[in-house]
């Protein structure tokens, strides 16, 4: 299930980068907590993967792969989770106050998304929650600050962990 499930992912990536409006890609630091006994702490860097096929003013959709790299609390190298998702914009306006980030215009655009995920140390299948508030745009580049994220078991039904994405750059090349 597992090889059939990353097979439809290269494909789905392979066909869609052939027909895509825009296909980029990211990179990020992250910080995460997991609510395990005991209690891990993970921080390092995010890879990701967009493809947005629309460029939407309200409900602007895209799919996001991603993956990272960081060191647990006791210096150990872990990749904390691979993980497909969907992210939507919820609205995009240049009207905000943060235009003085940039000396040319910028979008405020908040997205919101809902992925899969996969911790291949602990061999489990996650639920993942994820919100931009702090989501800036322009016509090549995001720029997103202070993402949080959660991660619910599907088992158990609660959070098996949480985290923030302190900052992640994304740039589309098509």
């Amino acid at each position: 299930m597992k090889r059939l499930l990353a097979f439809m992912v290269v494909g789905l990536v392979l066909i869609g980068s052939l027909s895509a409006r825009s296909i980029g890609y990211g990179l990020g630091y992250y910080g995460q907590t997991v609510e395990a006994q005991p209690q891990l702490t993970s921080s390092g860097v995010e890879f990701s993967l967009v493809y947005k096929p629309w460029n939407l003013a309200f409900a602007n959709p895209s799919v996001i792969a991603r993956t990272s790299l960081g060191t647990d609390q006791g210096g150990v190298y872990r990749v904390p989770y691979l993980q497909i998702g969907f992210g939507v914009d919820l609205i995009r306006t240049t009207r905000h106050p943060f235009n003085f980030l940039a000396h040319n215009v910028i979008a405020y655009a908040p997205m919101v998304g809902v992925s899969y995920s996969f911790n291949p140390k602990r061999n489990m299948s996650l639920l993942g929650l994820e919100a931009s508030p702090f989501k800036l745009i322009q016509k090549d580049f995001w720029y997103e600050v202070l993402s949080p994220y959660f991660f619910i078991d599907m088992e158990k039904g609660e959070i098996d962990s949480w985290g923030f994405n302190i900052i992640r750059f994304t740039y589309f090349f098509k």
